[in-house]
């Protein structure tokens, strides 16, 4: 239990070490909306991209579908697709 020291008027002030501090405020990928908007942009395009995987493993193709955790990733216009979770990617570049 934290104790509280009474301000002139009464009323009850927080501890000392709670006041100005400034907590950084961190918001997940999903909930700024640019990572969906990215997504959706290169789904819409059809444009090349190169997906980069965390182990270093390469993958060039078109982005046909992502939701929260995963996308697919099309390597020929016919081909497979394959389902990647977004979580094991390093990053995605446009070609």
């Amino acid at each position: 239990m934290a104790f509280t020291r009474r301000h002139p008027a009464g009323k009850k002030q927080p501890p000392r070490h709670f006041q100005h501090q400034e907590t950084p405020q961190f918001f997940p990928r999903e909930e700024t909306g640019s990572e969906t908007a990215f997504l959706k942009s290169l789904v819409n395009s059809h444009r090349k991209v190169t997906v980069v995987l965390k182990n270093g493993e390469r993958l060039r193709g078109h982005i046909r579908y992502y939701d929260r955790y995963c996308f697919s990733i099309g390597l020929t216009a016919r081909g497979p697709r394959f389902l990647i979770r977004k979580d094991s990617v390093s990053y995605i570049a446009e070609d």
